[in-house]
């Protein structure tokens, strides 16, 4: 899939005021006195919100079409193995014909007389009986492979006009997908003409550029963690801490984030550089990379306990760069992920009353 760059062509050698990580000297001194710096950061902000928007929405619709793709291909290749097969029991088909046909001939000249005259040259009862059964067998083998036979062939048209529809069904949704890329180059080329305009307030508008080529360096290992977050064996682990009381039967379950991290995430390649950490707000999720001193990424989610005994993350907030930004900026990419995992077996028919909370731990409140 083409990759998608943003382009921002400015006519104007301006400078930008700052959030937080920018230079905070990129005013523009040719703005009116109402445009106040209160403003400029709120324009930077949305600014910055809408593009890596567009950018998590590109990525999401790129995964989307890729993955319609490969069913795509999967079907097909499939289809080709079912035509294969079914070409195969046709020629079976055929062989049983030139069988049945000569059981045709034998019973339009002869049928059923000449299986009475073998009965009637039967030399005692149990010759005839012996006769009888070889009779019957014979009548019972073609009858079955006529059934068998139509019963093949039915099915094989079945899957493989199946086969068709799904594919068909791919081939529309990928098209789907196509066009809404195509929609967004759209959206881009009208982002392009609001960065245009606010030319007006921001001085210079290279940081966006730089800040969007980065977050999409950043997006596949991010898109891969939501993707696999709840997907990680959490049933496999155990608490470092467990109080029992054994009066009120409850207990209460501590699960240290550095040991989380070390159990978890530590054994995917892709996910060594990632991190919990717990806290009051709930949990965050960052990647840092070895050679930097500052996380790439970092993602709040609140925790919540589910009717059904599960944990859920809910994405609060988003820190990239040094800019905070909401959650909807990776909505695109969050909406098909399950957000949800399911804590480790407990033992005594003991069940998950409450979770909270704190620096560097989650508790689970458990009683019967």
């Amino acid at each position: 899939m083409p990759v998608l760059v943003f382009m921002l062509t400015l006519s104007n050698p301006l400078v930008l005021n700052s959030v937080s990580g920018i230079p905070n000297t990129f005013i523009n001194t040719a703005n009116p006195p109402g445009n106040s710096t209160t403003q400029v950061k709120s324009t930077e902000q949305k600014l910055i919100e809408e593009i890596l928007a567009l950018d998590s929405r590109v990525l999401a619709l790129q995964n989307r079409v890729n993955e319609l793709s490969a069913q795509n291909n999967e079907l097909k290749k499939s289809l080709s193995q079912k035509r294969k097969e079914l070409s195969r029991l046709d020629r079976d088909v055929r062989d049983r014909q030139k069988r049945l046909s000569r059981w045709i001939v034998f019973s339009f000249k002869g049928g059923m007389g000449n299986f009475l005259g073998v009965l009637v040259g039967a030399e005692d009862m149990g010759d005839f009986f012996r006769r009888l059964d070889n009779i019957i067998f014979i009548m019972e083998y073609y009858n079955n492979m006529i059934v068998e036979t139509k019963s093949l062939i039915s099915r094989r048209k079945q899957e493989e006009l199946e086969i068709m529809e799904k594919q068909n069904r791919i081939q529309e949704l990928e098209q789907q997908a196509k066009k809404a890329l195509e929609e967004l180059k759209a959206t881009i080329a009208e982002k392009q003409r609001e960065l245009a305009h606010a030319r007006m307030l921001l001085k210079d508008t290279s940081f966006l550029e730089e800040m969007s080529e980065n977050w999409q360096e950043a997006l596949p290992s991010l898109d891969y963690l939501l993707k696999n977050l709840t997907a990680l064996p959490w049933t496999s682990i155990s608490p470092d801490d467990l109080k029992v009381n054994w009066f009120t039967l409850t207990a209460r379950a501590e699960f240290k984030d550095t040991s989380l991290t070390q159990k978890l995430l530590s054994k995917d390649e892709k996910l060594k550089n990632v991190y919990f950490t717990f806290h009051r707000e709930g949990l965050t999720v960052s990647e840092k990379k070895p050679e930097s001193s500052v996380p790439l990424y970092s993602i709040t989610c609140s925790l919540e306990l589910t009717e059904e005994q599960k944990i859920k993350f809910t994405p609060k907030s988003l820190e990239f760069n040094g800019v905070i930004l909401p959650p909807e900026v990776i909505k695109e990419l969050m909406k098909d992920y399950n957000m949800e995992f399911t804590p480790p077996p407990l033992p005594q028919d003991l069940k998950i009353a409450s979770i909270s909370t704190e620096e560097g731990k989650l508790i689970m409140y458990l009683k019967r």
